[in-house]
């Protein structure tokens, strides 16, 4: 293989890289490329040996596994140190850096970083690799999710979940900072916002300025899950029309807090949400914390209605109006029925309906056994 150290990048180079990843070099180059036998960078050498493990001929792909295993640990140290490495070698070697601070320290602050790479070393990490991943505070916040597998990684250690914490609590500062500088336009346009929202939800404009906060919010204050922690974060400081926006357009996290909104057009919102799941609804309709209203449009949707955990919890809950969860106990299975029929927290009426169906089905059951 050639040591590619003094051969610097150049138009050539990426030339015959284009040739070679496109699958218009012939053969003899690709063959060449996959024993390191071309005057190319080692870096972009390694990234030839990644693409011809898959090239069509066998001896190729045999010679680009071998020249890659080959490589020692001060060839790989000096590839991922390679300010034009690409993210694909980056990533291939994320698996290995994550036990390897040496080398986890030339993929953690490397530009060309991916996503993947940064989760792997976030997720696989020994405790001195995450100090490595939590010292790149830019890319740590900036980066979905990163901070989720930082936290879940048995690796970390207690004092380092105290700087994961004051990190987070130093970026929530300073948002809240950029929040109250903004506050004054956010006044201005408020009455806009409400305008574009009642009309696009067909509505009355002072229903939009009516009382606004999420049933036991103090939950996702505190939840272990910091995406819902700093997505509730986020709703605190909407207007409500802002609130019920991201209702119709945001995440399962937004969904889960908004329809917990104690205005109904924040919470009717979440339902209009064309990416809300069945199981989202499922959950919904045992929810004790949502307003009956919220309830009732669950029930009167005819493909939520169908499934029968959404019917089962809506007979269930409290808070369903009975003018709704008295039209499902009929479809309630004999368990189910016998169970509701002597539950004390589902409304009286619902109880009574409920013995009355068992018996009846108990009875019918009987008839049709004797009559055998």
């Amino acid at each position: 293989m050639t040591d590619g150290v003094n051969a610097g990048p150049g138009a050539g180079h990426a030339a015959i890289l284009e040739r070679i990843l496109s699958g218009a070099a012939p053969l003899p180059v690709r063959s060449a490329a996959a024993r390191g036998a071309l005057p190319l960078p080692r870096a972009v050498l390694t990234r030839l040996y990644l693409h011809l493990r898959r090239d069509a001929d066998e001896a190729v792909r045999n010679d680009a596994e071998t020249s890659l295993a080959q490589m020692t640990a001060e060839q790989v140290s000096e590839v991922l140190g390679d300010p034009a490495c690409d993210a694909v070698v980056l990533e291939h070697f994320a698996a290995r850096a994550a036990r390897d601070e040496a080398l986890a320290e030339r993929i953690a602050f490397h530009a060309n970083a991916s996503t993947s790479s940064l989760t792997i070393l976030a997720s696989d990490g020994n405790a001195a690799v995450l100090d490595l991943v939590l010292t790149n505070q830019e890319r740590l916040l900036t980066i979905p999710g990163l901070v989720d597998k930082l936290s879940m990684n048995p690796a970390l250690r207690n004092d380092q979940r105290g700087k994961l914490l004051d990190l987070i609590d130093r970026f929530f500062q300073v948002e809240e900072s950029a929040a109250d500088a903004a506050e004054a336009t956010d006044v201005a346009t408020e009455a806009a916002d409400a305008e574009q929202v009642a009309k696009m939800l067909e509505l009355d404009v002072g229903e939009l300025f009516a009382a606004s906060e999420i049933m036991d919010g103090e939950e996702f204050a505190q939840s272990e899950d910091l995406v819902v922690q700093s997505a509730y974060k986020k709703i605190l400081t909407l207007n409500v029309a802002r609130k019920a926006i991201l209702a119709m357009k945001g995440g399962r996290e937004e969904r889960l807090i908004l329809v917990r909104d104690t205005n109904k057009v924040v919470s009717l919102s979440v339902l209009k949400n064309p990416r809300i799941t069945e199981g989202e609804v499922e959950s919904i309709a045992a929810m004790r914390n949502v307003s009956d209203e919220v309830l009732r449009n669950v029930g009167i949707n005819r493909e939520w209605a169908k499934n029968y955990v959404v019917a089962s919890n809506l007979v269930r809950n409290p808070r369903t109006p009975p003018s709704i969860s008295t039209n499902f106990v009929s479809r309630l299975t004999s368990k189910d029925l016998k169970m509701i029929s002597s539950d004390r927290n589902v409304p009286e009426i619902i109880r009574k309906m409920a013995k009355r169906t068992f018996d009846l089905r108990t009875q019918q059951a009987a008839a049709s056994f004797r009559k055998r």
